[in-house]
């Protein structure tokens, strides 16, 4: 079935300001140039005049009524005033509000839409605009074409996460460690560092290089999950939901994505001293590899490089 073809162009107030002013640009500065020429008899005032309204009307109308977001059953749309840019729904990676426009892009192209724009401070305060829900709309779209976004019989559906999602992945994903990593990180000596986190899922959201997933259980999140073309970046479920096969189905859809983009091996890191994650990977085919690396975050343990070959590909002769 066609989806209804869909726009955004910019907000309410902003189109009735700039309507408003063309009104009065095309009335008043026309009926200023007849006066003028009635009174002075002279075409070159009043050609300057007309000439000016043509200026302001076309300014107008190519910087505040074209600039659009068309999203239809094939692809979404950016009309900027110069510019028109092109995303199918299955190359679209990045839908992110921005003070200069939604960032939309894909693994190669990117382009921000000028008609909707979120402000440095409405992103400081963490409040919800109409960029946000714009942006919603979009992903909530690209999701009726992904088959892993639809809710099965189990009530489970692993979407793409939202924007305004950003500190609702941060404590997902601090309750997970907490839960997991007391041991390595004693809260009374390394408190969790949430805002830092946070700033990470904000990037990670931005990049057009990693996929952000969240798993919902009849329309709850529970788990989070970020990957690119190779490495399982992140991945966690809340301690309340915690063995009920939720975290091997974000594994199984983050290694089915890696692979089907033809990487000969997935990989991860974890932590040395997380036995209960080392296993949980080793029971699922992952392999532990001599490298070593220092976590990002204080007291600094060492965190291991796991890998899982793509069974698809066959595998080299000696």
């Amino acid at each position: 079935m066609a989806r209804r073809r869909q726009t955004w162009r910019a907000a309410p107030l902003t189109l009735a300001v700039v309507i408003a002013f063309l009104v009065i640009s095309v009335v008043v500065i026309p009926v200023l140039a007849y006066l003028i020429y009635q009174r002075q008899h002279g075409y070159v005032l009043p050609s300057v005049l007309i000439a000016l309204t043509v200026a302001v009307v076309l300014y107008a109308w190519r910087f505040g009524v074209h600039p659009r977001i068309v999203a239809d059953d094939r692809e979404v749309t950016v009309v900027n005033p110069f510019r028109k840019s092109r995303f199918g729904w299955d190359e679209l990676r990045v839908v992110f509000p921005g003070q200069n426009g939604l960032v939309i892009a894909s693994a190669r192209t990117r382009t921000e839409a000028w008609c909707v724009q979120k402000s440095n401070t409405a992103t400081r305060r963490g409040r919800y605009t109409r960029a946000d829900a714009v942006a919603a709309d979009l992903l909530e779209l690209a999701d009726e074409h992904d088959p892993a976004a639809q809710e099965g019989d189990d009530g489970l559906r692993i979407r793409r996460a939202r924007p305004d999602e950003v500190r609702r992945l941060a404590r997902m994903e601090r309750a997970a460690s907490e839960a997991a990593l007391e041991h390595i990180f004693p809260p009374e000596d390394y408190p969790y560092p949430i805002d830092e986190i946070a700033r990470r899922w904000r990037r990670l959201l931005r990049n057009p290089r990693v996929e952000v997933r969240v798993l919902d259980a009849f329309d709850a999140p529970v788990g989070y999950l970020a990957y690119d073309d190779e490495r399982v970046r992140h991945l966690g479920i809340v301690p309340q939901q915690s063995g009920q096969g939720f975290g091997t189905r974000l594994l199984a859809h983050a290694c089915d994505e890696i692979f089907a983009g033809g990487a000969e091996q997935s990989t991860l890191w974890v932590l040395e001293e997380n036995n209960r994650a080392r296993e949980f990977y080793r029971h699922r085919g992952w392999t532990e590899t001599d490298e070593r690396r220092e976590c990002e975050f204080p007291p600094y343990p060492a965190e291991l490089r796991m890998v899982r070959s793509n069974p698809s590909v066959p595998r080299r002769r000696r």
